[in-house]
Order: structure tokens, then sequence, then C-alpha cells
């Protein structure tokens, strides 16, 4: 009769864990705004910049940014809302956010790197963009994977190209949007 009533209510174990995972999913949808907004002065100086993309081989992943520089480089952002109370660090090679190991987000970014080279031809430099969230010393390497306080991701991703190359350039960001489609789900 409890179970009842608390499913009636809302308050069953099952309700609670369908109002996380939407709670999570608007608080990923929030971040991959905002890091899409920051990307704008990307665009405009000659990136080309695809936001949420389905990725070939994965079930569930999507690829929240994918950007191809001027200079014909790969980059996967993947953008998190994490909460501003605690600090976001490495230790002992595993990505923290205060006592809680995040380290599946450094696997799946990297899981969904590996992927997108595979189906672009071409390597992938993965990046965490960091909302909210402190991130220490204005950002680190976890697994070769830069987490970076999103504040800083521009400036981290124009750091990181090389000299211009059109037509790499344009032919990697063909191939790019080509075997990436938008993600429908």
């Amino acid at each position: 009769m409890w179970q009842r009533l608390l499913a009636a209510l809302g308050l069953s174990p099952a309700a609670r864990r369908a109002d996380a995972k939407a709670a999570h999913c608007v608080a990923g949808s929030v971040g991959e705004q905002r890091t899409a907004a920051l990307l704008q002065p990307l665009e405009a100086a000659g990136w080309l910049v695809l936001h949420d993309r389905a990725i070939p081989g994965a079930r569930r992943a999507n690829a929240d940014h994918v950007l191809v520089s001027p200079g014909g480089q790969l980059f996967l952002v993947d953008s998190k809302l994490w909460s501003g109370r605690y600090p976001v660090y490495e230790r002992g090679g595993t990505l923290w956010h205060g006592s809680a190991d995040r380290g599946q987000s450094v696997r799946s970014v990297l899981y969904e790197a590996d992927l997108v080279a595979r189906a672009v031809g071409a390597a992938v430099q993965p990046v965490i963009a960091m909302h909210n969230a402190p991130v220490a010393g204005h950002g680190f390497f976890v697994q070769d994977v830069p987490v970076v306080p999103a504040a800083r991701l521009v400036e981290v991703l124009r750091g990181n190209d090389g000299p211009r190359n059109r037509v790499a350039a344009a032919a990697l960001g063909w191939r790019a949007a080509a075997v990436l489609p938008p993600h429908l789900g």
C-alpha cells in the first residue's frame, strides 16, 4: 500500500531516478549551450564548429562540439556543468570533483574521440570545458585530455592550432560534417 502511495506522489525509487536523469540532461544541455555561445568568435574567425553530432559506432554517446581549426586541427569539446561548490582537479591520473571520482568523464571523452577519429580519418584532440566548478591551476591534463575552465576554452583552442592550411581545413571540415550527422536523440 505504501509503495502505491509513494508512487502516486512521485516518490518511488523509479521516479527519483527519472527525476535525477532529467536534471542531468537539462544541466548537460545548459552546459552545451553555454559552450556554443563561447565558440561563436571562433566561427567568425574561420573555424568550422559542429554542435551536438552523432558519432558512428556509439549507441548513446554524442559529440557535444566538433571543431576544425583554420590550421586543419580536429578538436572534440565535451561540455561539463558541475556544481560550483567543489573544485575540479587531477589526482593520481583521475579527474575529481570535490570528493567524487569523475574519471568516467575522461574515459567517455577519450572513447568518443577515438570513434570520431576513426569516422573522420584524422587525429582528434579531446578537451573538457568546465562550467561553474572551479578548475585547479586554471586547467590541467588528465590522460592527455586538457580540462579547462570554460572561460579559457577559446584561448586554449587557438593556442593549439597550427599555421593556416585552408585546403586541409576545408577537406577535414567536409569529412567531419559528412560523417558526423546531427544527433537526433
